[in-house]
């Protein structure tokens, strides 16, 4: 009797520990992995829109309208959706001090840049803003969001 009064206590504690390990990893998972994962995924977009439109953010005027607005809305898009993804990972505090993700003062210099970006396409060739300004702009946002170095 004694035995399978082991056997069965076993089971249970082996089938409880097994629950709490999956409700741990699945809460890891969606509150801490996923949202990290989506932040990188953005990171990905704007390093790709920054070399898919440098020939529209460095010659001023260039391309055809459609173009211009088009990477106007996208780097305006991408400097909110990196802002509200990065607001969704919890304990960001933590995870940015032992530098899993970049810091938020680096995040929001980030996104300020992809709005000046974005505001220097938009007003073409009447834009004030000469190319060293706009090449500073883009070194500092891959600097700030560790793009091409990881």
């Amino acid at each position: 009797m004694n035995m399978v009064l082991e056997s069965i206590i076993t089971a249970v504690l082996t089938v409880i520990i097994g629950v709490t390990v999956y409700a741990v990893s699945q809460i890891v998972s969606k509150f801490l992995i996923t949202p990290v994962h989506k932040q990188d995924e953005i990171r990905g977009r704007i390093a790709h829109y920054l070399v898919f439109y440098a020939n529209i953010y460095s010659n001023p005027g260039a391309g055809t309208p459609a173009q211009r607005s088009t990477a106007v809305d996208i780097f305006r898009q991408q400097a909110c959706l990196l802002r509200s993804k990065t607001y969704m990972i919890r304990w960001y505090g933590l995870l940015s001090s032992i530098k899993l993700v970049p810091k938020i003062e680096n995040i929001n210099k980030a996104c300020a840049n992809l709005i000046a970006l974005s505001n220097h396409i938009s007003m073409g060739s009447n834009s004030p803003i000469q190319l060293p300004q706009v090449q500073k702009w883009v070194e500092e946002i891959e600097r700030l969001l560790k793009l091409g170095s990881e």
